[in-house]
This record gives C-alpha cells, sequence and structure tokens, in this order.
C-alpha cells in the first residue's frame, strides 16, 4: 500500500452527515469511544506494527515489555501482544481505556491499561521500549505540556530503551488533510470533520460531527504541529539519544512535504 493510500485509510473515509437528532458537544474522545474501531475499521493496523516492528530492528532494539503512551482503544497494543509483546497502555480519555480494557479482559493477553495524562504520568515502573502512535503527541497543544510527556516517557524507561512516535506537521495542517466526510447511508458511522489552522501558532481547531442510529454529536479536537528543533530538544532534555526522524511508512528522511514523521530514539 502507497504512503498516501496510508494517509487516507488511517484518517477516514470521503464524504458528511443530514437528518442527524439533535447534537451533543463532548470532550475529546469520550463520545466517539464506543464507536471508536467502528470508525478505525480501514486504517491499516497491520502496517503500522510491522513498520514499528521494522523501525526497531534499525534500532538494533528486542524489547518486550513495552509502554503504549495514549492508547487508545488499544488496537496497536493488541496486535503487539499477539506478536509476542507484553504491553502497558495509558490514555487520558476514561472512555477509551474502558474499551480497551474490556477487549484485553476477553482476549487474554499480557495487557494492562490504565487512564492517566501523558504529562503527570507516573506508574512506579520502567519498560524496555515505548512508542505513541496516530500522531496523539499532537494533541498535547503546548510546548512545556510537550516537553514534560517526553519526559515522562523517559522516566520510564530502562537505560538503552527504545522510543518510537509520530507527529503530524504543518504541512499536513496547511494542506487541510484533516478534512473529510462519510456520507453513505450504510455506513455504521458517518461524519463530517473540518479544520481550521493557525499557522502563528500552529494549531489546528478540528470540529468534528458524527450520526451515529440516526443520534448526533460533536467533539471539537486540538493538534499542534511541534517542529522538529522542538521535539529534538525535548528528546535531549529527556535524555535521549540517537535520535532519527523518518518521512513515515519509510526509512527515508523527512521531505518539506511529509505530512507525517516517525521519530526514534534511545534512553541514555
Amino acid at each position: 500500500m502507497r504512503r498516501q493510500e496510508l494517509l487516507k485509510a488511517l484518517r477516514g473515509g470521503p464524504e458528511g452527515m443530514s437528518g442527524a437528532a439533535p447534537s451533543v458537544a463532548t470532550g475529546s474522545f469520550e463520545a466517539v469511544a464506543p464507536y471508536y474501531d467502528v470508525l478505525m475499521s480501514s486504517v491499516p493496523y497491520d502496517v503500522w506494527t510491522e513498520y514499528y516492528r521494522l523501525l526497531l530492528s534499525q534500532m538494533g532494539s528486542r524489547p518486550l515489555r513495552l509502554l503504549d503512551v495514549c492508547c487508545g482503544t488499544g488496537i496497536v497494543s493488541e496486535r503487539l501482544a499477539l506478536a509476542g509483546f507484553t504491553v502497558t497502555g495509558i490514555d487520558l480519555s476514561p472512555g477509551m481505556i474502558a474499551v480497551a480494557m474490556d477487549k484485553a479482559a476477553s482476549s487474554g493477553l499480557p495487557l494492562r491499561f490504565v487512564v492517566a495524562d501523558a504529562t503527570q504520568f507516573d506508574l512506579g515502573e520502567t519498560f524496555e521500549g515505548a512508542f505513541s502512535f496516530f500522531d496523539s503527541l499532537n494533541y498535547v497543544t503546548g510546548i512545556d505540556g510537550f516537553r514534560q510527556a517526553i519526559s515522562r516517557v523517559g522516566a520510564h524507561l530502562e537505560p538503552g530503551a527504545s522510543f518510537i512516535f509520530d507527529l503530524n506537521t504543518a504541512y499536513a495542517f496547511e494542506n487541510r488533510m484533516f478534512d473529510q466526510q462519510e456520507r453513505n447511508q450504510k455506513a455504521p458511522i458517518r461524519y463530517s470533520w473540518k479544520g481550521e489552522y493557525d499557522p502563528t501558532d500552529r494549531i489546528i481547531q478540528v470540529s468534528m460531527r458524527f450520526e451515529v442510529d440516526g443520534q448526533a454529536f460533536e467533539e471539537t479536537h486540538y493538534q499542534r504541529a511541534h517542529s522538529d528543533e522542538e521535539v529534538q530538544e525535548a528528546l535531549r532534555l529527556a535524555g535521549f539519544g540517537s535520535v532519527r526522524a523518518y518521512d513515515s511508512y519509510t526509512l527515508d528522511p523527512p521531505r518539506k512535504k511529509s505530512d507525517r514523521v516517525h521519530y526514534t530514539a534511545v534512553k541514555l
């Protein structure tokens, strides 16, 4: 699958909604939590997990105990647990964690999920590797908070442990890659997303409207385009080295038109 097809699959399907009952505004990833896995059903999760393992091999890293930062409903954690990893996931959304825990309870896989803020969490243990996928760290919209999140990850890693994460770029926001809709009346969940990007503070506001079974609800999400310089500095301050950046889904360096970048780093 080509990189642009991966991006389209990740960000959702094409086309909008109409005729729903009065909508309700909610906090990020709460009302949508029960439907998240259906909404993201077109995402090539196997490609994401294989790319993660490819990046690990590029680092010469072989972790077994992993920390999934901003894990959502734990889909990638599940894939990695099936591959033999033991995974602990954290997420700020109680709704998303509830879904992840329900699935873990029935799977019997070595999974644990905890409601926690990525900028403040303290699990009282360390791991051999950590990852944070699907532009989760873009949701930390202050540079101080972003540094704190990177620092908290570092505090939970053993020396030599790997940290791999991806970020949306300013190019993605400037080119309205969040704007998308699903109008198909047969779709289990229909939606309309529209982003408004402020290049001054590099923050995008994404207004989201969903419809399920004739009921509609809304969420507003915010992301920040962290610059490469900010990312590199945050990693250095948190005690990471051997930092590399990739044009996502490849082993090539980022381009001017990279809409997503993956970073790899080693805890010193």
